[in-house]
């Protein structure tokens, strides 16, 4: 009929309008898919209002909407619901604001060159000394005791002498990095520098603390100024390097810092040894001294001393040699005893004897030979030596009385009558 024809006329105008209006929309951002609902899917002959939208993911999409005149030949009326047309601009991301850089340290870098500088001149003198087997200069009585003692080598090598070296490499390190600091083009090297130095200042505070216990310890308490002076002067460059450091750099170097230590002290521990008896055979060097006798003479055995160098007897020894003392002590001062020293210039470990120990063959101290060519070895006592020279004492009128006559010798002149 011809309202069927309207009616399906009116329908596929309304479609038309619709679509024509969806293509006019402009599209937001955001808008992904497009999608058209109608009252009803069929062609109904009531008066069903068919209604399209246009909606997005976005809250704030357009729709349209078509709604259906009440009188059937008309076109439907069109609507546009634009819940938001504008997008409003996106607002930027606040950018993180960037710390202020912390100040960069500017430690006494020239101070701790001359502190290491001070090191190196102090170890290296003590070196020299140990190698050539001198006598360092000492206000106390306890440098020669550390100086001396196995502690103070390492594979056979001073320890001052490493010493010297490691207050060397620390000057030259300070003094480079002195010469960096405030220049900006040289930022990094100046702060690798001002690491190098912290890191390398803790090994000679690791080394000092040893070294201070040893002599706390070991060695009872001695007093060496050049160790004491050496360790004040490691703990003053630490503190230096300490100073240089930042927070940054300190959270990065004090581990290593720290391990450094650690590792400097027990591998000193572990290296260091006092090889005592090798120590002091190597190092021990005796001045010549005459013993002093206490014992007093008397006529008998000065007769006999006396007796004894008119026959050629001879007695050799060394002053170091505590029977040769004994062996005098029987004489008692004032006796002129026919006494040949064999070393003559002092002893230390290499020294010949003299010429003359040395053509009589002699093997020990004391070392009597008389004239004949007979040899005997260790003390002898006075009427032992005047039975081998044939010594006669004087009769029994002859012998002596004075106070400083003693026992020994009176016994000795009493069984010789």
């Amino acid at each position: 009929s011809i309202e069927s024809v309207l009616t399906i006329d009116a329908v596929m105008t309304t479609m038309t309008v619709a679509l024509g209006a969806a293509i006019a929309v402009p599209r937001t951002a955001g808008v992904r898919r497009t999608r058209v609902t109608a009252a009803a899917r069929a062609f109904p002959t009531s008066r069903i209002a068919p209604r399209v939208a246009i909606s997005s993911r976005r809250r704030d999409a357009s729709s349209v909407r078509l709604q259906a005149s009440d009188n059937p030949g008309q076109a439907p009326s069109l609507s546009v619901n634009d819940e938001n047309a504008e997008e409003p601009a996106l607002s930027p991301r606040p950018k993180p604001t960037k710390k202020p850089d912390e100040p960069v340290p500017n430690p006494p870098l020239r101070v701790a060159a001359f502190l290491a500088g001070a090191g190196f001149l102090e170890s290296s003198y003590l070196a020299v000394e140990k190698l050539t087997g001198g006598e360092v200069t000492c206000p106390l009585t306890g440098c020669q005791t550390a100086l001396n003692s196995g502690y103070s080598e390492l594979f056979g090598v001073p320890l001052s002498a490493y010493g010297a070296t490691a207050y060397f490499g620390v000057a030259a390190l300070t003094w480079w990095g002195a010469g960096m600091a405030g220049n900006e083009e040289e930022k990094d090297a100046y702060q690798r520098a001002r690491v190098l130095t912290f890191l390398s200042t803790a090994g000679l505070a690791g080394v000092s603390s040893y070294l201070l216990y040893l002599l706390a310890v070991p060695l009872g308490g001695a007093e060496c100024v050049y160790c004491l002076t050496s360790a004040a002067i490691s703990f003053s460059l630490f503190a230096i390097g300490l100073s240089g450091v930042n927070g940054r750099d300190f959270g990065k170097a004090a581990p290593a810092a720290f391990s450094v230590y650690i590792v400097t002290v027990l591998s000193l521990s572990v290296l260091l040894t006092d090889d005592s008896s090798q120590a002091n055979i190597n190092s021990l060097k005796l001045p010549y001294a005459a013993p002093v006798i206490e014992a007093q003479s008397t006529s008998y055995s000065r007769d006999l001393a006396a007796h004894l160098k008119s026959v050629g007897a001879k007695m050799y020894g060394a002053f170091w040699c505590s029977h040769c003392e004994d062996q005098k002590e029987f004489f008692g001062a004032g006796a002129d005893i026919p006494y040949v020293e064999c070393f003559p210039n002092g002893w230390e470990r290499g020294t010949p004897v003299a010429a003359a120990c040395s053509a009589a063959d002699i093997q020990g101290f004391p070392t009597w030979i008389l004239a004949d060519g007979q040899k005997f070895e260790g003390e002898k006592t006075l009427a032992e030596l005047a039975k081998l020279t044939g010594y006669e004492a004087p009769g029994p009128g002859a012998l002596p009385t004075a106070p400083g006559l003693d026992a020994s010798s009176q016994l000795d002149s009493f069984l010789s009558q």
